[in-house]
């Protein structure tokens, strides 16, 4: 029965939504220092569809009965792709705003989820069965966290800091589709 239904998981969706985290940093350095409203557009809809493909496999998810942690992230980027393709008509200020606070919310939705996964490897088997989830969910924390306080400290500077900040949506895409893979491989187990 197990196997029937691992069959129905759509992983791949979960791996798109990584490679879309990455599209989005490639496209930050492509357009660091020619920055325009289609740039602006573009890495929307990418957020906006991250967060389409998040919800599809979260209301798909058949091996999880919990799937509200997938369902808010799924949430999270359909807003703010939303908000950043409005946004990115108006000031740059507004737009490097709206991708902070984007990254901020991100950061904080893996640091409650890697906290309600550090306590359930510690309650079923101590502190020796911490997996290496944990350790991907803090990864994120980490990596969302810089680009809160990088996107935070340059708000005016589209074009200073989105010439490095591209690496934190490539960072957590990677560590989308290494947690994905995780994922599956224990739902096998």
């Amino acid at each position: 029965m197990k196997a029937n239904r691992l069959t129905l998981q759509r992983w791949w969706l979960l791996s798109a939504r990584g490679t879309l985290y990455i599209l989005i940093g490639a496209t930050m350095f492509i357009f660091a220092s020619t920055y325009s409203v289609q740039s602006g557009q573009i890495i929307g809809a990418m957020a906006l569809l991250a967060g389409i493909l998040q919800l599809v496999f979260s209301f798909s998810n058949r091996l999880e009965k919990n799937n509200v942690w997938g369902i808010l992230h799924g949430i999270a980027d359909i807003g703010f792709g939303i908000a950043i393709i409005l946004l990115s008509n108006g000031t740059l200020e507004g737009f490097v705003d709206v991708l902070g606070f984007w990254a901020m919310m991100y950061a904080f939705l893996q640091a409650v989820q890697a906290m309600y996964a550090f306590m359930a490897a510690r309650g079923v088997t101590g502190a020796g069965g911490i997996s290496s989830n944990s350790f991907i969910h803090l990864a994120n924390v980490l990596v969302a966290g810089g680009l809160t306080f990088t996107l935070m400290l340059h708000p005016a500077g589209f074009d200073n800091s989105m010439g490095y900040i591209g690496i934190f949506p490539i960072a957590l895409g990677i560590l989308i589709v290494l947690l994905t893979g995780q994922m599956r491989t224990q739902a096998t187990m």
